[in-house]
């Protein structure tokens, strides 16, 4: 059996960890409730946004003298496909990290990558594979660097860098559950069947649009609205793909620190168990000895 002096210091060891462990699950609690809320609660606001952009995009293709593109809606001959592997800037997230990068698909030569997260530019640059930019991201995901980071692709994407790009990240679904996904981002998808790619995407229910028979003005006209929703619809889909990510994240790091004090305790539990049966029998073992030495003396 193990010493006094060593089992006291594993117990000290294991108690010390489970309350850092146990502190980190409640940073991530708090963090995680908030990050829940920005993404289910965006969801309305992407539909919505991609239904209106959808119906206008519909009206002008019934009138045929206006002829309306845009750099981000036409498809091209894919030569080279361009891939945002979104991953955590942290560990202590349980299987997270792993379950996404198995997504990645096999390598390529004609595929680059933009990291979003310490974690995958480290897996990216281990495996040697092309890495177009990295960039970091905040826990509160600022809008401001996710427009950075849409304004570096699209700029790729118009200047033919890359024909398309997918986004790998992981969605949300509840507290114990988050899916790694392969994510279609450019070229955007429109006329009715993006909307309900989008709808299927998140899984869940959501009101439709209701159609409004007025008729209305736009101003200062159709094409320069909607030159502005198709850019603001494409920023906005990588932000919440980003906010779905960070929900996913704090999920994830709660339930492994919550597993990781559950161990801790019980760890705990058995070397406290340890440590009393020891002491109980070097107590028991004095006794002896001086019960002998007693009778000896007699």
């Amino acid at each position: 059996m193990k010493g006094f002096k060593e089992i006291k210091q594993r117990l000290r060891a294991v108690r010390n960890t489970a309350k850092i462990t146990r502190a980190m699950q409640l940073v991530a609690s708090s963090k995680m409730h908030r990050a829940q809320q920005l993404a289910v609660g965006g969801r309305s606001y992407s539909m919505r946004l991609a239904e209106l952009t959808d119906r206008l995009l519909a009206e002008l293709a019934k009138n045929r003298r206006r002829k309306f593109s845009h750099p981000l809606l036409g498809e091209r001959e894919i030569c080279c496909r361009g891939i945002i592997l979104v991953s955590t800037n942290k560990g202590l997230c349980g299987a997270l990290n792993q379950n996404l990068f198995r997504t990645l698909p096999p390598a390529e030569d004609s595929v680059k990558y933009v990291a979003v997260g310490k974690k995958g530019k480290q897996f990216l640059a281990s495996r040697h594979l092309p890495l177009l930019a990295e960039f970091p991201l905040a826990d509160n995901v600022p809008f401001h660097e996710v427009r950075s980071i849409a304004d570096f692709i699209r700029d790729a994407y118009i200047r033919n860098e890359i024909d398309s790009v997918e986004v790998i990240s992981t969605v949300y679904v509840n507290t114990l559950c988050q899916r790694p996904v392969l994510q279609a981002l450019l070229p955007l998808k429109l006329l009715g069947r993006g909307v309900e790619e989008r709808r299927k995407f998140f899984g869940r229910e959501l009101d439709v649009m209701p159609e409004d028979p007025r008729s209305s003005i736009i101003e200062p006209s159709p094409e320069a609205v909607m030159r502005a929703l198709v850019e603001s619809l494409f920023r906005e889909t990588l932000y919440h793909l980003l906010l779905e990510a960070k929900a996913a994240e704090q999920s994830a790091r709660v339930v492994a620190m919550k597993t990781a004090t559950d161990n801790a305790e019980s760890i705990a539990r058995a070397l406290n168990l340890e440590y009393n049966k020891a002491r109980q029998t070097a107590i028991t073992n004095e006794i002896i000895e001086i019960s002998s030495a007693s009778a000896a003396v007699q």
